[in-house]
């Protein structure tokens, strides 16, 4: 089956192209006054994307990030997800919604709309799942993503978008990063967390490296691969974390409703790609929230609704 591609457009030069395949977001063209610039680490040709093992631009899940051992227990159930990150579940286990073809439900010149059912038993997760992602694409140079999903049982749900960031950089080291995070997730060797959470100026860390409260280069980060914990009295959509490439002018601010947002630099991507050839914001809720009970619980019943939102907005720095 060959993949859709849809493409998105304001009146300002700005264009999204998204996929039927994985609901992937594949490419930002951003106006600069360099000329117009892509914003994302992307393949070459769309057909990559079918074989792609690093979720680029995909909306992961049903449950993002890690789940220890791929195993959780409720209700006196025990659950035995798909292990395909050693014996962990990551990213909802294998062959999972970003490797799935979804349907386009609605499209316009700025928006778009896809949908996918997972099913009852899908990679050992109870429950029909009903998901929809909406691509938005504003006049003022926003993107925004909306990931809303419902379920006929009581089920985890922890979904994000896995796009690589660039900014048109060659390495994401020339970036700078601020990230409106007080704590960062402790976690062991697998990375999966021990239930810890640390301040980021903490001397437990040994390093000030987990602090972006002020902008830092990440050329001073000897890579990152972590969950940061967002303010808690804040809630609601707010502005989490900023993006600046000095190099062409941009500004990428990110603005979420979820609890933090995992960030990877990239530092293990290979051909075609090399390492730190983008960085990822996954926004979502506690990576490994089932096996932490001080963590906010990601189950969701049935008379509920998920949703995550989140607003890229990119602006020319003065």
């Amino acid at each position: 089956m060959k993949q859709t591609l849809i493409t998105l457009k304001n009146n300002n030069g700005m264009q999204v192209v998204v996929s039927d395949f994985g609901a992937r977001l594949c490419s930002i063209i951003f106006p600069t006054c360099h000329g117009s610039k892509e914003m994302l680490m992307r393949y070459q040709n769309e057909s990559q994307f079918v074989d792609d093992p690093f979720y680029v631009g995909a909306i992961c899940g049903r449950v993002a990030n890690r789940i220890g051992r791929g195993r959780f227990s409720y209700d006196g159930h025990t659950y035995q997800y798909s292990q395909n990150d050693g014996e962990h579940c990551l990213h909802g286990g294998a062959q999972s919604i970003d490797k799935r073809f979804w349907y386009i439900a609605e499209k316009s010149h700025s928006s778009v709309t896809l949908t996918l059912r997972s099913e009852d038993g899908d990679n050992g997760f109870a429950g029909n799942v009903n998901i929809q992602v909406i691509y938005r694409l504003s006049e003022d140079n926003k993107l925004e993503i909306e990931i809303c999903a419902n379920t006929d049982k009581t089920t985890p749900l922890n979904l994000t978008n896995h796009a690589y960031f660039n900014l048109a950089e060659r390495s994401t080291l020339d970036l700078e990063l601020c990230i409106d995070a007080e704590l960062v997730l402790e976690k062991d060797a697998d990375n999966i967390p021990t239930g810890k959470q640390l301040e980021v100026d903490n001397s437990e860390l040994l390093t000030s490296k987990f602090d972006f409260r002020e902008p830092k280069p990440l050329q001073q980060v000897d890579g990152l691969d972590h969950y940061f914990v967002f303010h808690k009295a804040i809630q609601g959509m707010r502005l989490v974390a900023q993006l600046v490439s000095k190099n062409n002018s941009v500004r990428m601010s990110v603005f979420s409703d979820q609890n933090g947002l995992q960030c990877y630099m990239g530092g293990f991507l290979s051909a075609p790609f090399t390492p730190y050839s983008g960085v990822c914001l996954e926004l979502h809720n506690f990576p490994d929230a089932l096996n932490h009970e001080q963590f906010d619980s990601i189950l969701v019943q049935p008379e509920q609704q998920y949703k995550n939102t989140m607003i890229l907005s990119f602006t020319e720095l003065d």
